[in-house]
């Protein structure tokens, strides 16, 4: 589709058309917080069931319920409110047989009546490992050795399947710098430069996901050549994860290596290399979470100059790629998985209702306005870079509701440079593949970071219809 074509087009066919609607789509639209969880009176009285009739079996119940209160008092429970034993008791007085009187509105048309195969195996795995062994993998490194490895052996696999990414690898590596930024083995950054960097027109600073617990640079290096090849210098940041990290920690990190990488390479950051695609902040997953509330931060850092740094350099765009931005809708979505006492999620951000609203760059962006003027007010786009959160349709690790919502509350404190694109058929892990190996992922962020000013705020009018998603 050419840069016209695509400025003419209706939002839904800029982002993939009829295929943003599938049963998959619909079905994480609602997806928890959205719709009740599955095994409650609510989700069964939405899909045309018997609400009094719902048995809760203590191996269906999240494991966190049991978890230790914080000083705080502001404890996670998921979906308690759901299956407290008084609310059951309330729905079958009040509404007996309720499913059988309203058979024209139940069962609801896009619910699924039970989990989907992935999550049945989640929940099953929940339930089967004892809270003890599940906290015990992720607090011990044992999520971080478990993922990381089995992300190492499927290297060669796709290698033997992919020859050509297999030599752009061998090729890219060959050509690697490694800038340390602290002392720990996960403090680098893996640097790699166009051919001759008199021509070099920007910077891309990328960072991996990994549910805030796993992941390492070179495992993203094919991410690289696509910007190196338009001469732009691609610096992916290693950090520490968790435990060795939080989420507070692994922010840090990602700012001492944007530190670290001004002071080492200032020639990248120079006023004249900021003309075309300029210095472009990614992120990945759980990346895009960390590198928006390190946007987040500068941000605030800038419009009080009294905080601000003098290594702090201007972003002039940032590309969150199946970001979870609202870390508590993103615990219930992973509670309803079974998965909340496995993920570094919750340790990581906080593990209370509170921590996790601090930890959530939208929220934390609405608190950073409270006490600023109105003139800052107004002129918030400017401090805040032109975005691109862009999701799969039907990624059902991180809902793409994360981004819709996201997006809704960033415009909503009046940054209008804000755009959505959503990538139909698309999972979680295949937009970070379609980056290094190619596809719509890489087209629709390599077209956006190409088009000029008012091409980007043309669509970025055109693209807020879709969070209505």
């Amino acid at each position: 589709m050419s840069r016209e074509e695509a400025r003419a087009a209706p939002p839904s066919a800029a982002a993939g058309g009829n295929d943003l609607l599938t049963p998959t789509s619909l079905a994480l639209s609602l997806a928890p917080p959205r719709a009740p969880p599955h095994h409650t009176p609510h989700r069964h009285l939405l899909i045309g069931l018997d609400p009094a009739h719902v048995l809760i079996d203590s191996s269906e119940q999240s494991p966190s319920s049991s978890s230790s209160s914080s000083s705080d008092g502001d404890n996670v429970h998921p979906h308690s409110y759901y299956t407290d034993h008084t609310i059951r008791s309330r729905l079958s007085s009040l509404l007996p047989h309720a499913h059988l009187r309203l058979p024209q509105r139940l069962p609801h048309p896009h619910l699924p009546a039970g989990p989907e195969l992935g999550d049945r195996i989640t929940r099953a795995l929940g339930s089967t490992l004892t809270l003890e062994t599940q906290n015990s993998l992720r607090d011990g490194g044992g999520f971080r050795r478990i993922v990381d490895g089995l992300v190492s052996m499927s290297i060669p696999s796709l290698a033997a399947t992919n020859p050509s990414a297999a030599r752009k690898f061998m090729k890219v590596t060959r050509n690697m710098t490694t800038i340390r930024y602290g002392k720990h083995e996960m403090q680098r950054i893996e640097l790699f430069m166009p051919s001759g960097t008199a021509q070099c027109n920007g910077v891309l600073f990328f960072v991996h996901g990994g549910a805030w617990g796993s992941g390492k640079p070179w495992m993203y290096r094919l991410i690289a050549p696509p910007f190196v090849e338009l001469n732009m210098a691609v610096a992916i940041v290693g950090y520490r994860t968790y435990p060795t990290a939080d989420v507070p920690g692994q922010v840090e990190d990602l700012e001492r290596a944007a530190a670290t990488l001004y002071k080492e390479r200032k020639f990248l950051f120079h006023e004249r290399r900021r003309e075309k695609c300029g210095i472009c902040l990614m992120g990945h997953s759980s990346g895009a979470h960390i590198s928006l509330l390190m946007l987040v931060d500068r941000m605030k850092r800038q419009m009080n100059p009294s905080n601000h740094r003098i290594d702090d350099f201007h972003f002039t765009s940032y590309v969150g790629l199946s970001g979870p931005y609202d870390i508590g809708h993103h615990f219930d979505y992973e509670a309803g998985r079974g998965v909340e006492e496995l993920s570094p999620m919750k340790p990581a951000c906080g593990s209370t209702r509170r921590s996790f609203r601090d930890n959530s760059p939208a929220s934390r962006l609405m608190s950073n306005l409270v006490d600023v003027d109105e003139t800052s007010t107004a002129l918030l786009s400017q401090y805040f870079p032109p975005s691109l959160l862009l999701h799969g349709i039907e990624d059902s690790t991180v809902p793409f509701t994360a981004t819709s919502e996201a997006g809704r509350i960033i415009r909503s404190c009046g940054i209008t440079n804000c755009v959505e694109a959503y990538i139909g058929g698309t999972s979680h892990q295949e937009t970070v593949m379609e980056m290094m190996l190619g596809g719509p992922t890489k087209d629709a962020v390599l077209e956006w970071l190409k088009s000029d000013d008012e091409e980007q705020q043309s669509n970025s009018i055109s693209m807020v219809e879709k969070s209505r998603l």
